[in-house]
């Protein structure tokens, strides 16, 4: 409008957003990688799994649920191909390299994934949980990156801030298969903390979401 002053563009904020919707990007082809597999004859054991978790086909496909296969490059390989560098796979956390071997591999292998998102519902990191049962860890996060900060962030908190807006109540969870359980019987509005103790930013991101009470269960 005539006289009045435009805000000055900050090109260095533009730039930093640009680069995290390109990361939003790979996060978006590696959970459609993930569910491809896990409808994949090669997913049949996770989905045996699940199965036996009563997380139904249904569920699978609203959390988008899905299987990393037990290859050292396998999701590298098919980034590439669509054209993601090196160094994004390695801001998303999607790879890993040790300090000794300059080469990356896949950071999820034989792991059924469920992804995590941010309360728009970008998938911004990856919960993976091991189907052998001699790996160190039975389940594992994507690590800290420029989309993901586990203390800022909630299992499902997208969809339990809109059952918050209709009235419903937050309730906090254990783990990814336990939310999954309580918004199947109902309860929208369930949420886990990823690989942490519920922290103090998480009780304030529990509140901005609505100021209904918030019941808490372990297990």
């Amino acid at each position: 409008m005539a006289g009045v002053p435009m805000p000055a563009r900050d090109e260095r904020a533009e730039k930093r957003e640009a680069e995290r919707k390109s990361l939003i990007d790979v996060m978006e082809l590696a959970t459609k990688y993930f569910e491809a597999a896990l409808s994949h004859n090669i997913g049949a054991r996770a989905r045996g799994y699940l199965h036996e978790r009563g997380v139904t086909a249904q569920s699978q496909a609203k959390f988008r649920i899905g299987f990393a296969p037990d290859s050292r490059n396998g999701l590298k390989e098919h980034l590439a191909n669509n054209g993601v560098t090196a160094q994004e796979m390695l801001d998303t956390g999607l790879v890993a390299q040790r300090d000794d071997d300059p080469l990356t591999y896949d950071r999820f292998r034989n792991r059924v994934m469920f992804p995590i998102t941010d309360l728009r519902g970008w998938v911004i990191a990856f919960g993976g949980r091991a189907m052998s049962p001699d790996v160190p860890a039975k389940y594992l996060n994507s690590p800290e990156t420029e989309l993901f900060h586990k203390r800022l962030t909630l299992y499902n908190g997208q969809m339990a801030r809109d059952a918050a807006r209709e009235g419903k109540p937050v309730i906090v969870v254990e783990g990814y298969l336990d939310v999954i359980a309580a918004v199947s019987a109902g309860f929208e509005g369930a949420v886990a903390p990823l690989g942490t103790a519920l922290t103090e930013d998480h009780v304030n991101l529990l509140w901005r979401m609505n100021e209904m009470p918030v019941l808490c269960f372990d297990g």
